[in-house]
């Protein structure tokens, strides 16, 4: 079995030029900055309890089309990313 390294080595070299010298600034990066302070991924927390699909679809019935598409703008805006926004 390779080590770390040379699986690394191996993935870059498969790389082109311009993605390389990523490779090699976020390495450098991680290099540089304390761990602790910046996470390499999000933080994992339990999410709340949601409503089941099949909830939702015999709500159907108790809700006006204006709830319904009022629904779906919410869900449609969850999805939109502000350049603004950290």
């Amino acid at each position: 079995m390779a080590s770390v390294l040379e699986e690394i080595h191996k993935v870059v070299e498969r790389l082109p030029v311009d993605r390389q010298q990523k490779v090699l600034e976020f390495a450098q990066k991680l290099t540089q900055t304390d761990q602790a302070t910046v996470p390499l991924s999000v933080p994992t927390t339990p999410l709340p309890a949601g409503t089941p699909g099949s909830a939702i679809l015999q709500m159907r019935f108790m809700s006006s089309r204006e709830d319904a598409e009022a629904m779906e703008r919410a869900l449609e805006d969850c999805e939109r990313i502000e350049a603004d926004e950290h």
